[in-house]
């Protein structure tokens, strides 16, 4: 620090420039106004995160530069004296360090035990990843078994888990022909699924199950969910059928019937595992969150429909997170997608075009009458989201679907120029309408995304209810529009401008042979 400098560089040192600087000089004066006067800078700040936080005003708090001679003036005083003491002993302390511990070096212990992490990490996944999924997944999922095994047999652990599967009572699980009857449709959909070795078929089949599920949810007085998973399952199987487009069309067994018992057993032990934990965990006696929701959604959320209420006002913050989450994974296959080209046969396995017209008139003109009627139903179903079963999720989800089929009945190029909808400012505005709803009740001095509701006379119209949730909710239609349909629009322009490979389909089968091989090999 106080030598003289060098004067042999290769060459003459100076200042970095003003653009350079302005940085450093921010924070530098930030950090000396947050030192000096942390009451007028940081306070309020501090203030609204703390009342968020307890839900409540803080308690008594003082910020100020000199608080007077206290234990903690102290311990910087001794740390301050410390330093400067041993930088003026320096050259006695270099010189003892030079005759008593110059041999020692530190990086040696440190490289040792990096080399064996090293080598026992590379050992451990040797044995865990050899390179197929096979080996990876049953690794994975017998070890979550083994674990729920062994909290289940102590009972130090989970004994409310145990008494509530060994006690509890059949009534106390609902309508239970109901769920026989569903589970059985389920069971001969799989079974259907499994014997089938065309894959079309075999996916067609296992949307059934997910039309299960929704007929739960309707039944148990859950149609907010029955709608999200059927919209969410009409979504997933557009996005597969894309996906098919690069498999083969039919799938050999690939592994041995021992192999295939094996795997048989462990997917239904772990799935009778995660059933009964369930089971226990619904039906053990606990006390309840739901009755505050539901007592506070009309008064807290000006609300009736309680799960929305609850995504877009009491939860809002976890929402806001989920979309962003959202936003990011469509902006990253949409990057990972872009300028891709894969092979793909234009004919089936046994050598037939595909069609002779890939976009039917009929379909044209179904779609065409239905995109209106589609449009206004989501619409629809946003509106009445705060009080009846629907919300941003759900229409955004039926709005995409609506202008995929658009697409898929018309192509891509010709749906684009009759739609012309800018998808990536589709998403932005969606974020950023979220993010403005939260931002606006920070400046009327409530936490982030504290909402607002009020009531208004309308001529001939009557009483309405307008509440600062909706344009959250508007937020999240609109991130759920844009990225659903950046994924599936960017799969369906990989799949038109796919590479057409007229061995395509014996290079799948040579390599289903060949996989077949391996298997039989190991």
């Amino acid at each position: 620090f106080f030598g003289k400098l060098d004067g042999d560089l290769p060459k003459t040192p100076h200042e970095p420039p003003g653009m350079m600087k302005r940085p450093v000089d921010l924070l530098v004066i930030l950090s000396l106004a947050v030192g000096i006067l942390p009451a007028l800078v940081i306070g309020p700040l501090l203030h609204v995160a703390v009342t968020g936080v307890l839900q409540g005003e803080p308690p008594y708090y003082k910020l100020a530069l000199w608080h007077g001679f206290n234990l903690p003036l102290l311990m910087s005083a001794v740390a301050l004296g410390g330093g400067v003491v041993l930088y003026l002993l320096r050259r006695p302390v270099f010189r003892w360090h030079g005759r008593s511990l110059a041999h020692l070096d530190a990086r040696v212990p440190y490289n040792r035990l990096m080399e064996l992490l090293m080598r026992s990490g590379a050992g451990a996944t040797a044995l865990i990843d050899n390179g197929r999924l096979g080996r990876l997944v049953i690794v994975t999922l017998g070890f979550a078994l083994g674990a729920g095994l062994l909290g289940y047999l102590l009972p130090q652990t989970l004994a409310p888990v145990r008494n509530a599967i060994e006690h509890a009572s059949a009534a106390d699980s609902g309508d239970w022909v109901t769920v026989f009857a569903i589970a059985l449709i389920v069971l001969a959909t799989l079974v259907t699924t499994v014997w089938h070795r065309q894959r079309l078929f075999a996916l067609i089949t296992m949307s059934v199950v997910g039309l299960g599920v929704a007929m739960l949810f309707a039944r148990f007085s859950a149609p907010d969910l029955a709608m999200t998973q059927l919209s969410v399952e009409v979504v997933t199987m557009i996005l597969l059928l894309l996906a098919l487009f690069y498999l083969p069309q039919q799938s050999r067994a690939l592994s041995s019937p021992a192999r295939r018992w094996r795997d048989a057993g462990i997917a239904t032990a772990l799935g009778a595992g995660i059933a009964a934990f369930t089971y226990a965990i619904i039906s053990r006696p606990f006390e309840s969150i739901s009755g505050y929701f539901l007592e506070q959604s009309v008064p807290g959320g000006g609300g009736h429909n309680v799960v929305n209420v609850i995504l877009v006002d009491f939860r809002g913050y976890d929402t806001f997170g989920e979309i962003t989450v959202l936003a990011l994974a469509g902006l990253g296959i949409f990057a990972m997608l872009k300028g891709l080209s894969l092979p793909a046969s234009r004919r089936d396995p046994f050598g037939r075009p595909w069609s002779d017209d890939p976009h039917p008139l009929l379909l044209r003109t179904f779609t065409q009458i239905l995109l209106p009627l589609t449009l206004l139903f989501g619409i629809y179903v946003f509106l009445r989201g705060h009080n009846q079963p629907g919300g941003g999720f759900i229409a955004g989800l039926i709005v995409a679907s609506a202008l995929i089929a658009q697409y898929m009945a018309n192509g891509i190029e010709t749906a684009e120029r009759k739609l012309r909808l800018p998808i990536h400012g589709i998403l932005g505005a969606g974020l950023l309408i979220a993010l403005g709803t939260g931002l606006t009740s920070m400046v009327f001095g409530v936490p982030f995304l504290t909402s607002a509701f009020t009531h208004l006379d309308l001529p001939v119209i009557g009483d309405i209810e307008i509440a600062s949730a909706i344009a959250f909710d508007l937020g999240v239609f609109l991130v759920v529009v844009g990225s659903t349909m950046l994924i599936l629009l960017n799969l369906g322009r990989l799949t038109d401008h796919a590479v057409d490979h007229p061995d395509y389909t014996a290079i799948e089968s040579s390599h289903t042979d060949a996989g077949t091989r391996r298997e039989a090999d190991a």
